[in-house]
């Protein structure tokens, strides 16, 4: 009984291990997304992708495109490339890549999706493509906005100070004389009584 029960184990473990066939193929998600909270022109824009091998094999040949959601005459390219290629990405692996940029213009700028491409074998030269997430429509402040919506406003405070302060003060200052004279008079009497 023992040996006919190790025998079954035994026998479903190799068939699920030569069951496996190519049919089973990786696919690639892709997510783009910016980093930064607020974005403002004439400041670095940090843009991440994100890429997932979600299969049992390796692709190669994989290619990231997303030139047209950041033109030149809009973003500076600082760090990076927006067209990065890459030999492979392993079975169940992550990959990042990261894209520095610098607009140039503020308003409403609408970045879409990167187009990725990929072979699922060395031997498959069939390209695959997929699509990455998009951002859509941003709104890029300009320095200024982002300066009176968000700078600490030291001389706004300094400037409120000096405006707020003769309404304090001189009643303050008004208070304390009246008080002074007030505790002078009733100083004087407690002594003239002592004296008398």
């Amino acid at each position: 009984m023992f040996y006919k029960i190790t025998l079954l184990i035994f026998s479903l473990i190799i068939s699920g291990i030569f069951c496996q066939t190519d049919d089973e193929e990786s696919f690639l998600f892709v997510t783009k997304q910016t980093v930064n909270r607020f974005i403002v022109q004439d400041k670095e824009l940090t843009i991440k992708y994100s890429l997932y091998n979600s299969g049992p094999t390796t692709v190669f040949n994989v290619n990231l495109n997303d030139i047209h959601s950041f033109p030149q005459d809009q973003f500076e390219l600082l760090v990076g490339t927006l067209n990065p290629k890459w030999e492979r990405i392993n079975a169940d692996t992550n990959l990042t890549h990261v894209v520095v940029l610098k607009p140039k213009q503020s308003g409403i700028s609408n970045s879409t999706h990167a187009v990725v491409t990929y072979q699922k074998s060395e031997k498959n030269a069939e390209i695959q493509k997929t699509y990455s997430s998009e951002i859509g429509d941003v709104y890029i402040m300009t320095s200024r906005e982002y300066d009176r919506r968000f700078s600490s406003h030291i001389i706004d405070w300094i400037l409120f100070t000096a405006m707020a302060s003769p309404c304090i003060v001189f009643p303050f200052f008004l208070w304390f004389k009246s008080k002074s004279k007030y505790e002078l008079l009733v100083t004087k009497e407690k002594s003239a009584k002592k004296a008398q």
